[in-house]
């Protein structure tokens, strides 16, 4: 990371410390968004969806590798953060490959 900061530092201008703040404070200020709306969108490029799987009962099944019975255990309520490249990080990607 700190490799990418100073990347990102020498091209701006500006010294690692100022760009791994500005990172972090995006990180926080999508990390809100989320919270409230369940989507942040970066830049155009990158849309983050917030996805939310419900708890499961345990419950009685047949195992399809062995085809005994078998409970399948309980699982608790998830999320997971989802990123769904926008049309700019797609046009980028093309670029790079035609070339």
């Amino acid at each position: 990371m700190s490799d990418a900061y100073s990347v990102v530092a020498e091209s701006v201008g500006l010294k690692p410390k100022d760009v791994k703040a500005a990172v972090e404070g995006i990180m926080t200020l999508a990390a809100k968004q989320m919270k409230k709306s369940g989507r942040f969108n970066l830049a155009h490029m990158i849309t983050l969806k917030l996805k939310t799987r419900p708890a499961t009962k345990a419950y009685r099944g047949v195992n399809p590798f062995a085809k005994n019975h078998c409970v399948f255990k309980v699982k608790r309520a998830s999320k997971t953060v989802n990123a769904i490249p926008l049309i700019k990080l797609k046009e980028i990607a093309n670029d790079i490959y035609r070339l």
